[in-house]
């Protein structure tokens, strides 16, 4: 089974450890709950950073999850909501 991906297009707020960004499913099935990792380079080379997605907006309906080629509003805490930025991909840690 392939874990949820998510490819981040934009980040509509940030602040701290939360963020809210309209993210495309690029892989599996994304789900509320599920934490994600992802690799930001730095000057003391790639740093992973960890979120977890709190809640799904799709066409302002909550929803618990949802699946490629789909879009969504998510909401993301935890210490590396302060980095996302559009283009990022989020891996489903496993």
């Amino acid at each position: 089974m392939v874990e949820g991906k998510l490819h981040i297009y934009s980040v509509e707020q940030a602040g701290g450890r939360s963020a809210v960004c309209i993210a495309r499913c690029v892989g599996g099935v994304v789900r509320t709950g599920q934490n994600f990792v992802m690799e930001v380079a730095s000057e003391h080379g790639d740093v992973e950073h960890g979120v977890t997605l709190t809640a799904i907006d799709r066409y302002g309906r909550s929803v618990d999850f949802f699946d490629p080629p789909h879009a969504a509003k998510v909401h993301l805490s935890g210490p590396g909501a302060s980095v996302l930025e559009p283009g990022l991909i989020l891996a489903a840690r496993g």
